[in-house]
């Protein structure tokens, strides 16, 4: 797999379609947009929240409640917003300038008053000190490289508080055949060859592809392992052609 640096890409999700950036289907294209599929947008994010917590008080930690949450890869506030419901303080980070300032938008819309936003860096600088409850990022490793974001995980783990909570997502696997698989590798690596076949299937040139990355789930384990975590469960996922897991952990 190649190893280009991701941002740039979501940069440009971020300016163009932030809300298909993060979720990618039809009716959160931006010409799409309306007050609805807003509505719809953020209505999935509370499902999310309600559904990982609560796989956490059945598999994990019975009557957990995080006062304090980091949403790493916020995007325009899908997650974030609704853990500020049940949360005393929710940290969103993303690497995207114009995804925070539609989050700001959207912590404005919903009445969201114990939400801050940082633009994230590598050394997490942002929230260098503070320690977390509970750490989640969800459908965000899967677009850094793959070296880059075993030391996010690294980073992430260390800033969650004693007895505290991470869920992390990763993909693990492609369904893509090997022709297909060839084809992505040298779009990331050929702009113009992206651009051509951008304008072939009728988008823009500049259309970026996102990469996606595989993760060794092993690595991650041992990681967590050596981090001191105990106790985990894993809930496998499929999104389009890639094979992923949902990792739950306590510290």
């Amino acid at each position: 797999m190649p190893t280009i640096n991701t941002d740039k890409a979501w940069n440009k999700y971020g300016k163009d379609n932030p809300y298909f950036g993060v979720l990618t289907h039809d009716e959160y294209l931006n010409e799409n947009l309306n007050e609805e599929s807003i509505e719809k947008f953020f209505k999935t994010g509370s499902q999310y929240v309600e559904e990982t917590l609560n796989d956490i008080h059945q598999k994990l930690k019975p009557g957990f409640k995080p006062k304090t949450v980091l949403d790493f890869g916020c995007g325009t506030g899908r997650l974030a917003i609704p853990f500020a419901k049940i949360a005393d303080e929710v940290v969103g980070l993303d690497v995207s300038k114009d995804m925070l300032s539609e989050a700001e938008k959207n912590t404005a819309r919903y009445d969201v008053k114990n939400l801050s936003l940082h633009l994230s860096d590598d050394s997490l600088s942002a929230i260098k000190g503070k320690k977390f409850d509970l750490i989640n990022s969800y459908i965000v490793l899967q677009h850094i490289n793959v070296n880059r974001g075993m030391a996010f995980i690294d980073q992430l783990t260390n800033q969650l508080n004693e007895g505290g909570a991470g869920v992390l997502h990763v993909t693990h696997g492609t369904l893509k055949n090997k022709v297909k698989q060839t084809s992505d590798f040298l779009r990331y690596r050929v702009p113009f060859l992206n651009g051509f076949i951008n304008i072939m299937k009728g988008n823009s040139f500049s259309k970026p592809l996102m990469q996606m990355n595989i993760y060794d789930i092993n690595k991650i384990i041992q990681l967590l392992q050596d981090k001191g975590v105990k106790n985990l469960f894993m809930k496998l996922e499929q999104h389009g052609d890639y094979t992923s897991t949902k990792i739950y952990f306590v510290i």
